[in-house]
């Protein structure tokens, strides 16, 4: 069987935007539906950007006291008794109508940022069964970056700051739900982190610095082994792509790690291709 589920992997600056470009060329070459579900994008199927989870006596609060504000049920969705609201999709296209007020109170509730660590897993794994189901009908690859290992371990080391066996078995938990779509994983494994690090720092804003300063060194896993700065930043990234790398050899799931320098992009290619193109004959 073919894969329909092709998972990116690795730190920033690993290259998993460049491979999955690689990728849609190589599908649209070969006539094959495919879809990339980038990072940060507000509609993503298994990803949660920007999306709190509210309660339905929280909602229907929150209409309540924002009636005029009809666009927040067209992004709602609803699970048992999960709702899910695209709160910063809903600012992006409404900016005119959405005070910073409601902003803040729904980032409280943040799927990624607001929630208990445990309920973050099961929102995760119930939201990537929901995909499955749809997945495995179509006739479409998906393609999806950060969502498989980066952002669940970031989520639970860096805000949470769990233990790895934890973290492993989440993983675990969320290999079995997608194995029926014959998933491949392709891992970038920059061999020096703190050269592709500082090279994402140079061509991001530095708002992007700022923030994962925070994130990562300001939170349960930063304070706990007191990381500090741009340093910082950089031992937890060390930190995370040793243990993705060690939790995903184990997985029973058909992987590829491509260990590179950052100036061999021929080379990764090539062995993308290798990999993926005998998995979708002509």
């Amino acid at each position: 069987m073919q894969s329909k589920l092709i998972l990116l992997e690795g730190i920033p600056g690993s290259g998993k935007s460049t491979a999955g470009a690689t990728l849609q060329k190589f599908f649209e070459d070969t006539n094959i539906p495919s879809r990339f579900w980038s990072e940060g994008d507000f509609d993503h199927p298994a990803d949660f950007e920007g999306i709190a989870r509210l309660s339905k006596s929280q909602f229907e609060d929150l209409l309540a006291r924002h009636p005029k504000l009809t666009e927040i049920g067209e992004h709602t969705s609803v699970r048992g008794s999960d709702y899910l609201l695209k709160y910063r999709k809903l600012q992006n296209l409404h900016p005119e109508k959405i005070e910073q007020s409601l902003v803040d109170e729904l980032s409280r509730l943040d799927v990624y940022d607001g929630l208990p660590m445990e309920e973050y897993c099961r929102l995760a794994l119930d939201r990537w069964r929901d995909f499955v189901k749809v997945a495995k009908n179509s006739d479409e690859v998906t393609l999806m970056e950060c969502v498989y290992l980066q952002n669940p371990l970031t989520v639970m080391l860096a805000r949470h700051n769990v233990a790895p066996q934890f973290a492993n078995q989440h993983i675990e938990n969320l290999t079995d739900i997608i194995h029926e779509l014959n998933p491949l994983v392709i891992y970038l494994q920059p061999q020096d982190v703190r050269a592709a690090l500082e090279l994402v720092r140079e061509e991001r804003p530095k708002e992007w610095a700022d923030f994962v300063i925070w994130y990562l060194t300001g939170q349960e896993y930063g304070k706990f082994h007191h990381l500090n700065g741009y340093d910082g930043v950089i031992q937890f990234y060390e930190m995370r792509q040793k243990l993705e790398l060690d939790i995903l050899y184990k997985l029973p799931i058909q992987k590829l790690v491509i260990e590179h320098s950052g100036n061999e992009w021929n080379r990764c290619k090539e062995e993308i291709a290798s990999f993926v193109l005998p998995l979708f004959p002509n």
